[in-house]
């Protein structure tokens, strides 16, 4: 008898995991953007210093600023283009709450709730093209 509640347990006990890892499931979001082109320095989103292009994914209405999905504990934006080198970027990402960044080149998590909205851009920092007139970014937000 001890033998049969044992196994009962381990196996009410991998359904639990199983249902709490089906649960928990990412959501990641692509935008293909065409860049600002052009030289530049500082702007308002941190860590941008100086660029030769820039793309900002926006919402539905056309606004930079994102609201993640309800219980996300964070995010990853990652500039999913695919230019060969020299070609680099830092992602970029500004929280609206309280204008708080983070940034790291080509792809950066931060912390994130669906309590308040987030920029997230792409600051390409190689001096020759890509990208060139027309020829757009992809950028991947996931939600975790």
């Amino acid at each position: 008898m001890g033998k049969k509640i044992k196994s009962q347990i381990v196996a009410m006990t991998g359904m639990a995991i199983l249902i709490g890892l089906m649960c928990w499931v990412a959501r990641a979001d692509m935008e293909i953007i065409i860049p600002k082109l052009g030289s530049g320095g500082s702007t308002n989103t941190p860590c941008s210093g100086t660029f030769t292009a820039y793309a900002r994914m926006t919402n539905s209405a056309g606004s930079v600023w994102i609201r993640p999905p309800t219980n996300t504990t964070t995010g990853t934006l990652t500039d999913v283009s695919g230019f060969p080198p020299p070609y680099w970027s830092v992602a970029v990402v500004t929280r609206q709450s309280d204008f708080a960044g983070w940034c790291q080149t080509n792809s950066v998590t931060f912390p994130a709730t669906n309590g308040t909205s987030y920029e997230l851009g792409v600051f390409v920092k190689s001096a020759t093209p890509p990208p060139t007139n027309g020829q757009p970014l992809k950028l991947q937000i996931v939600w975790q």
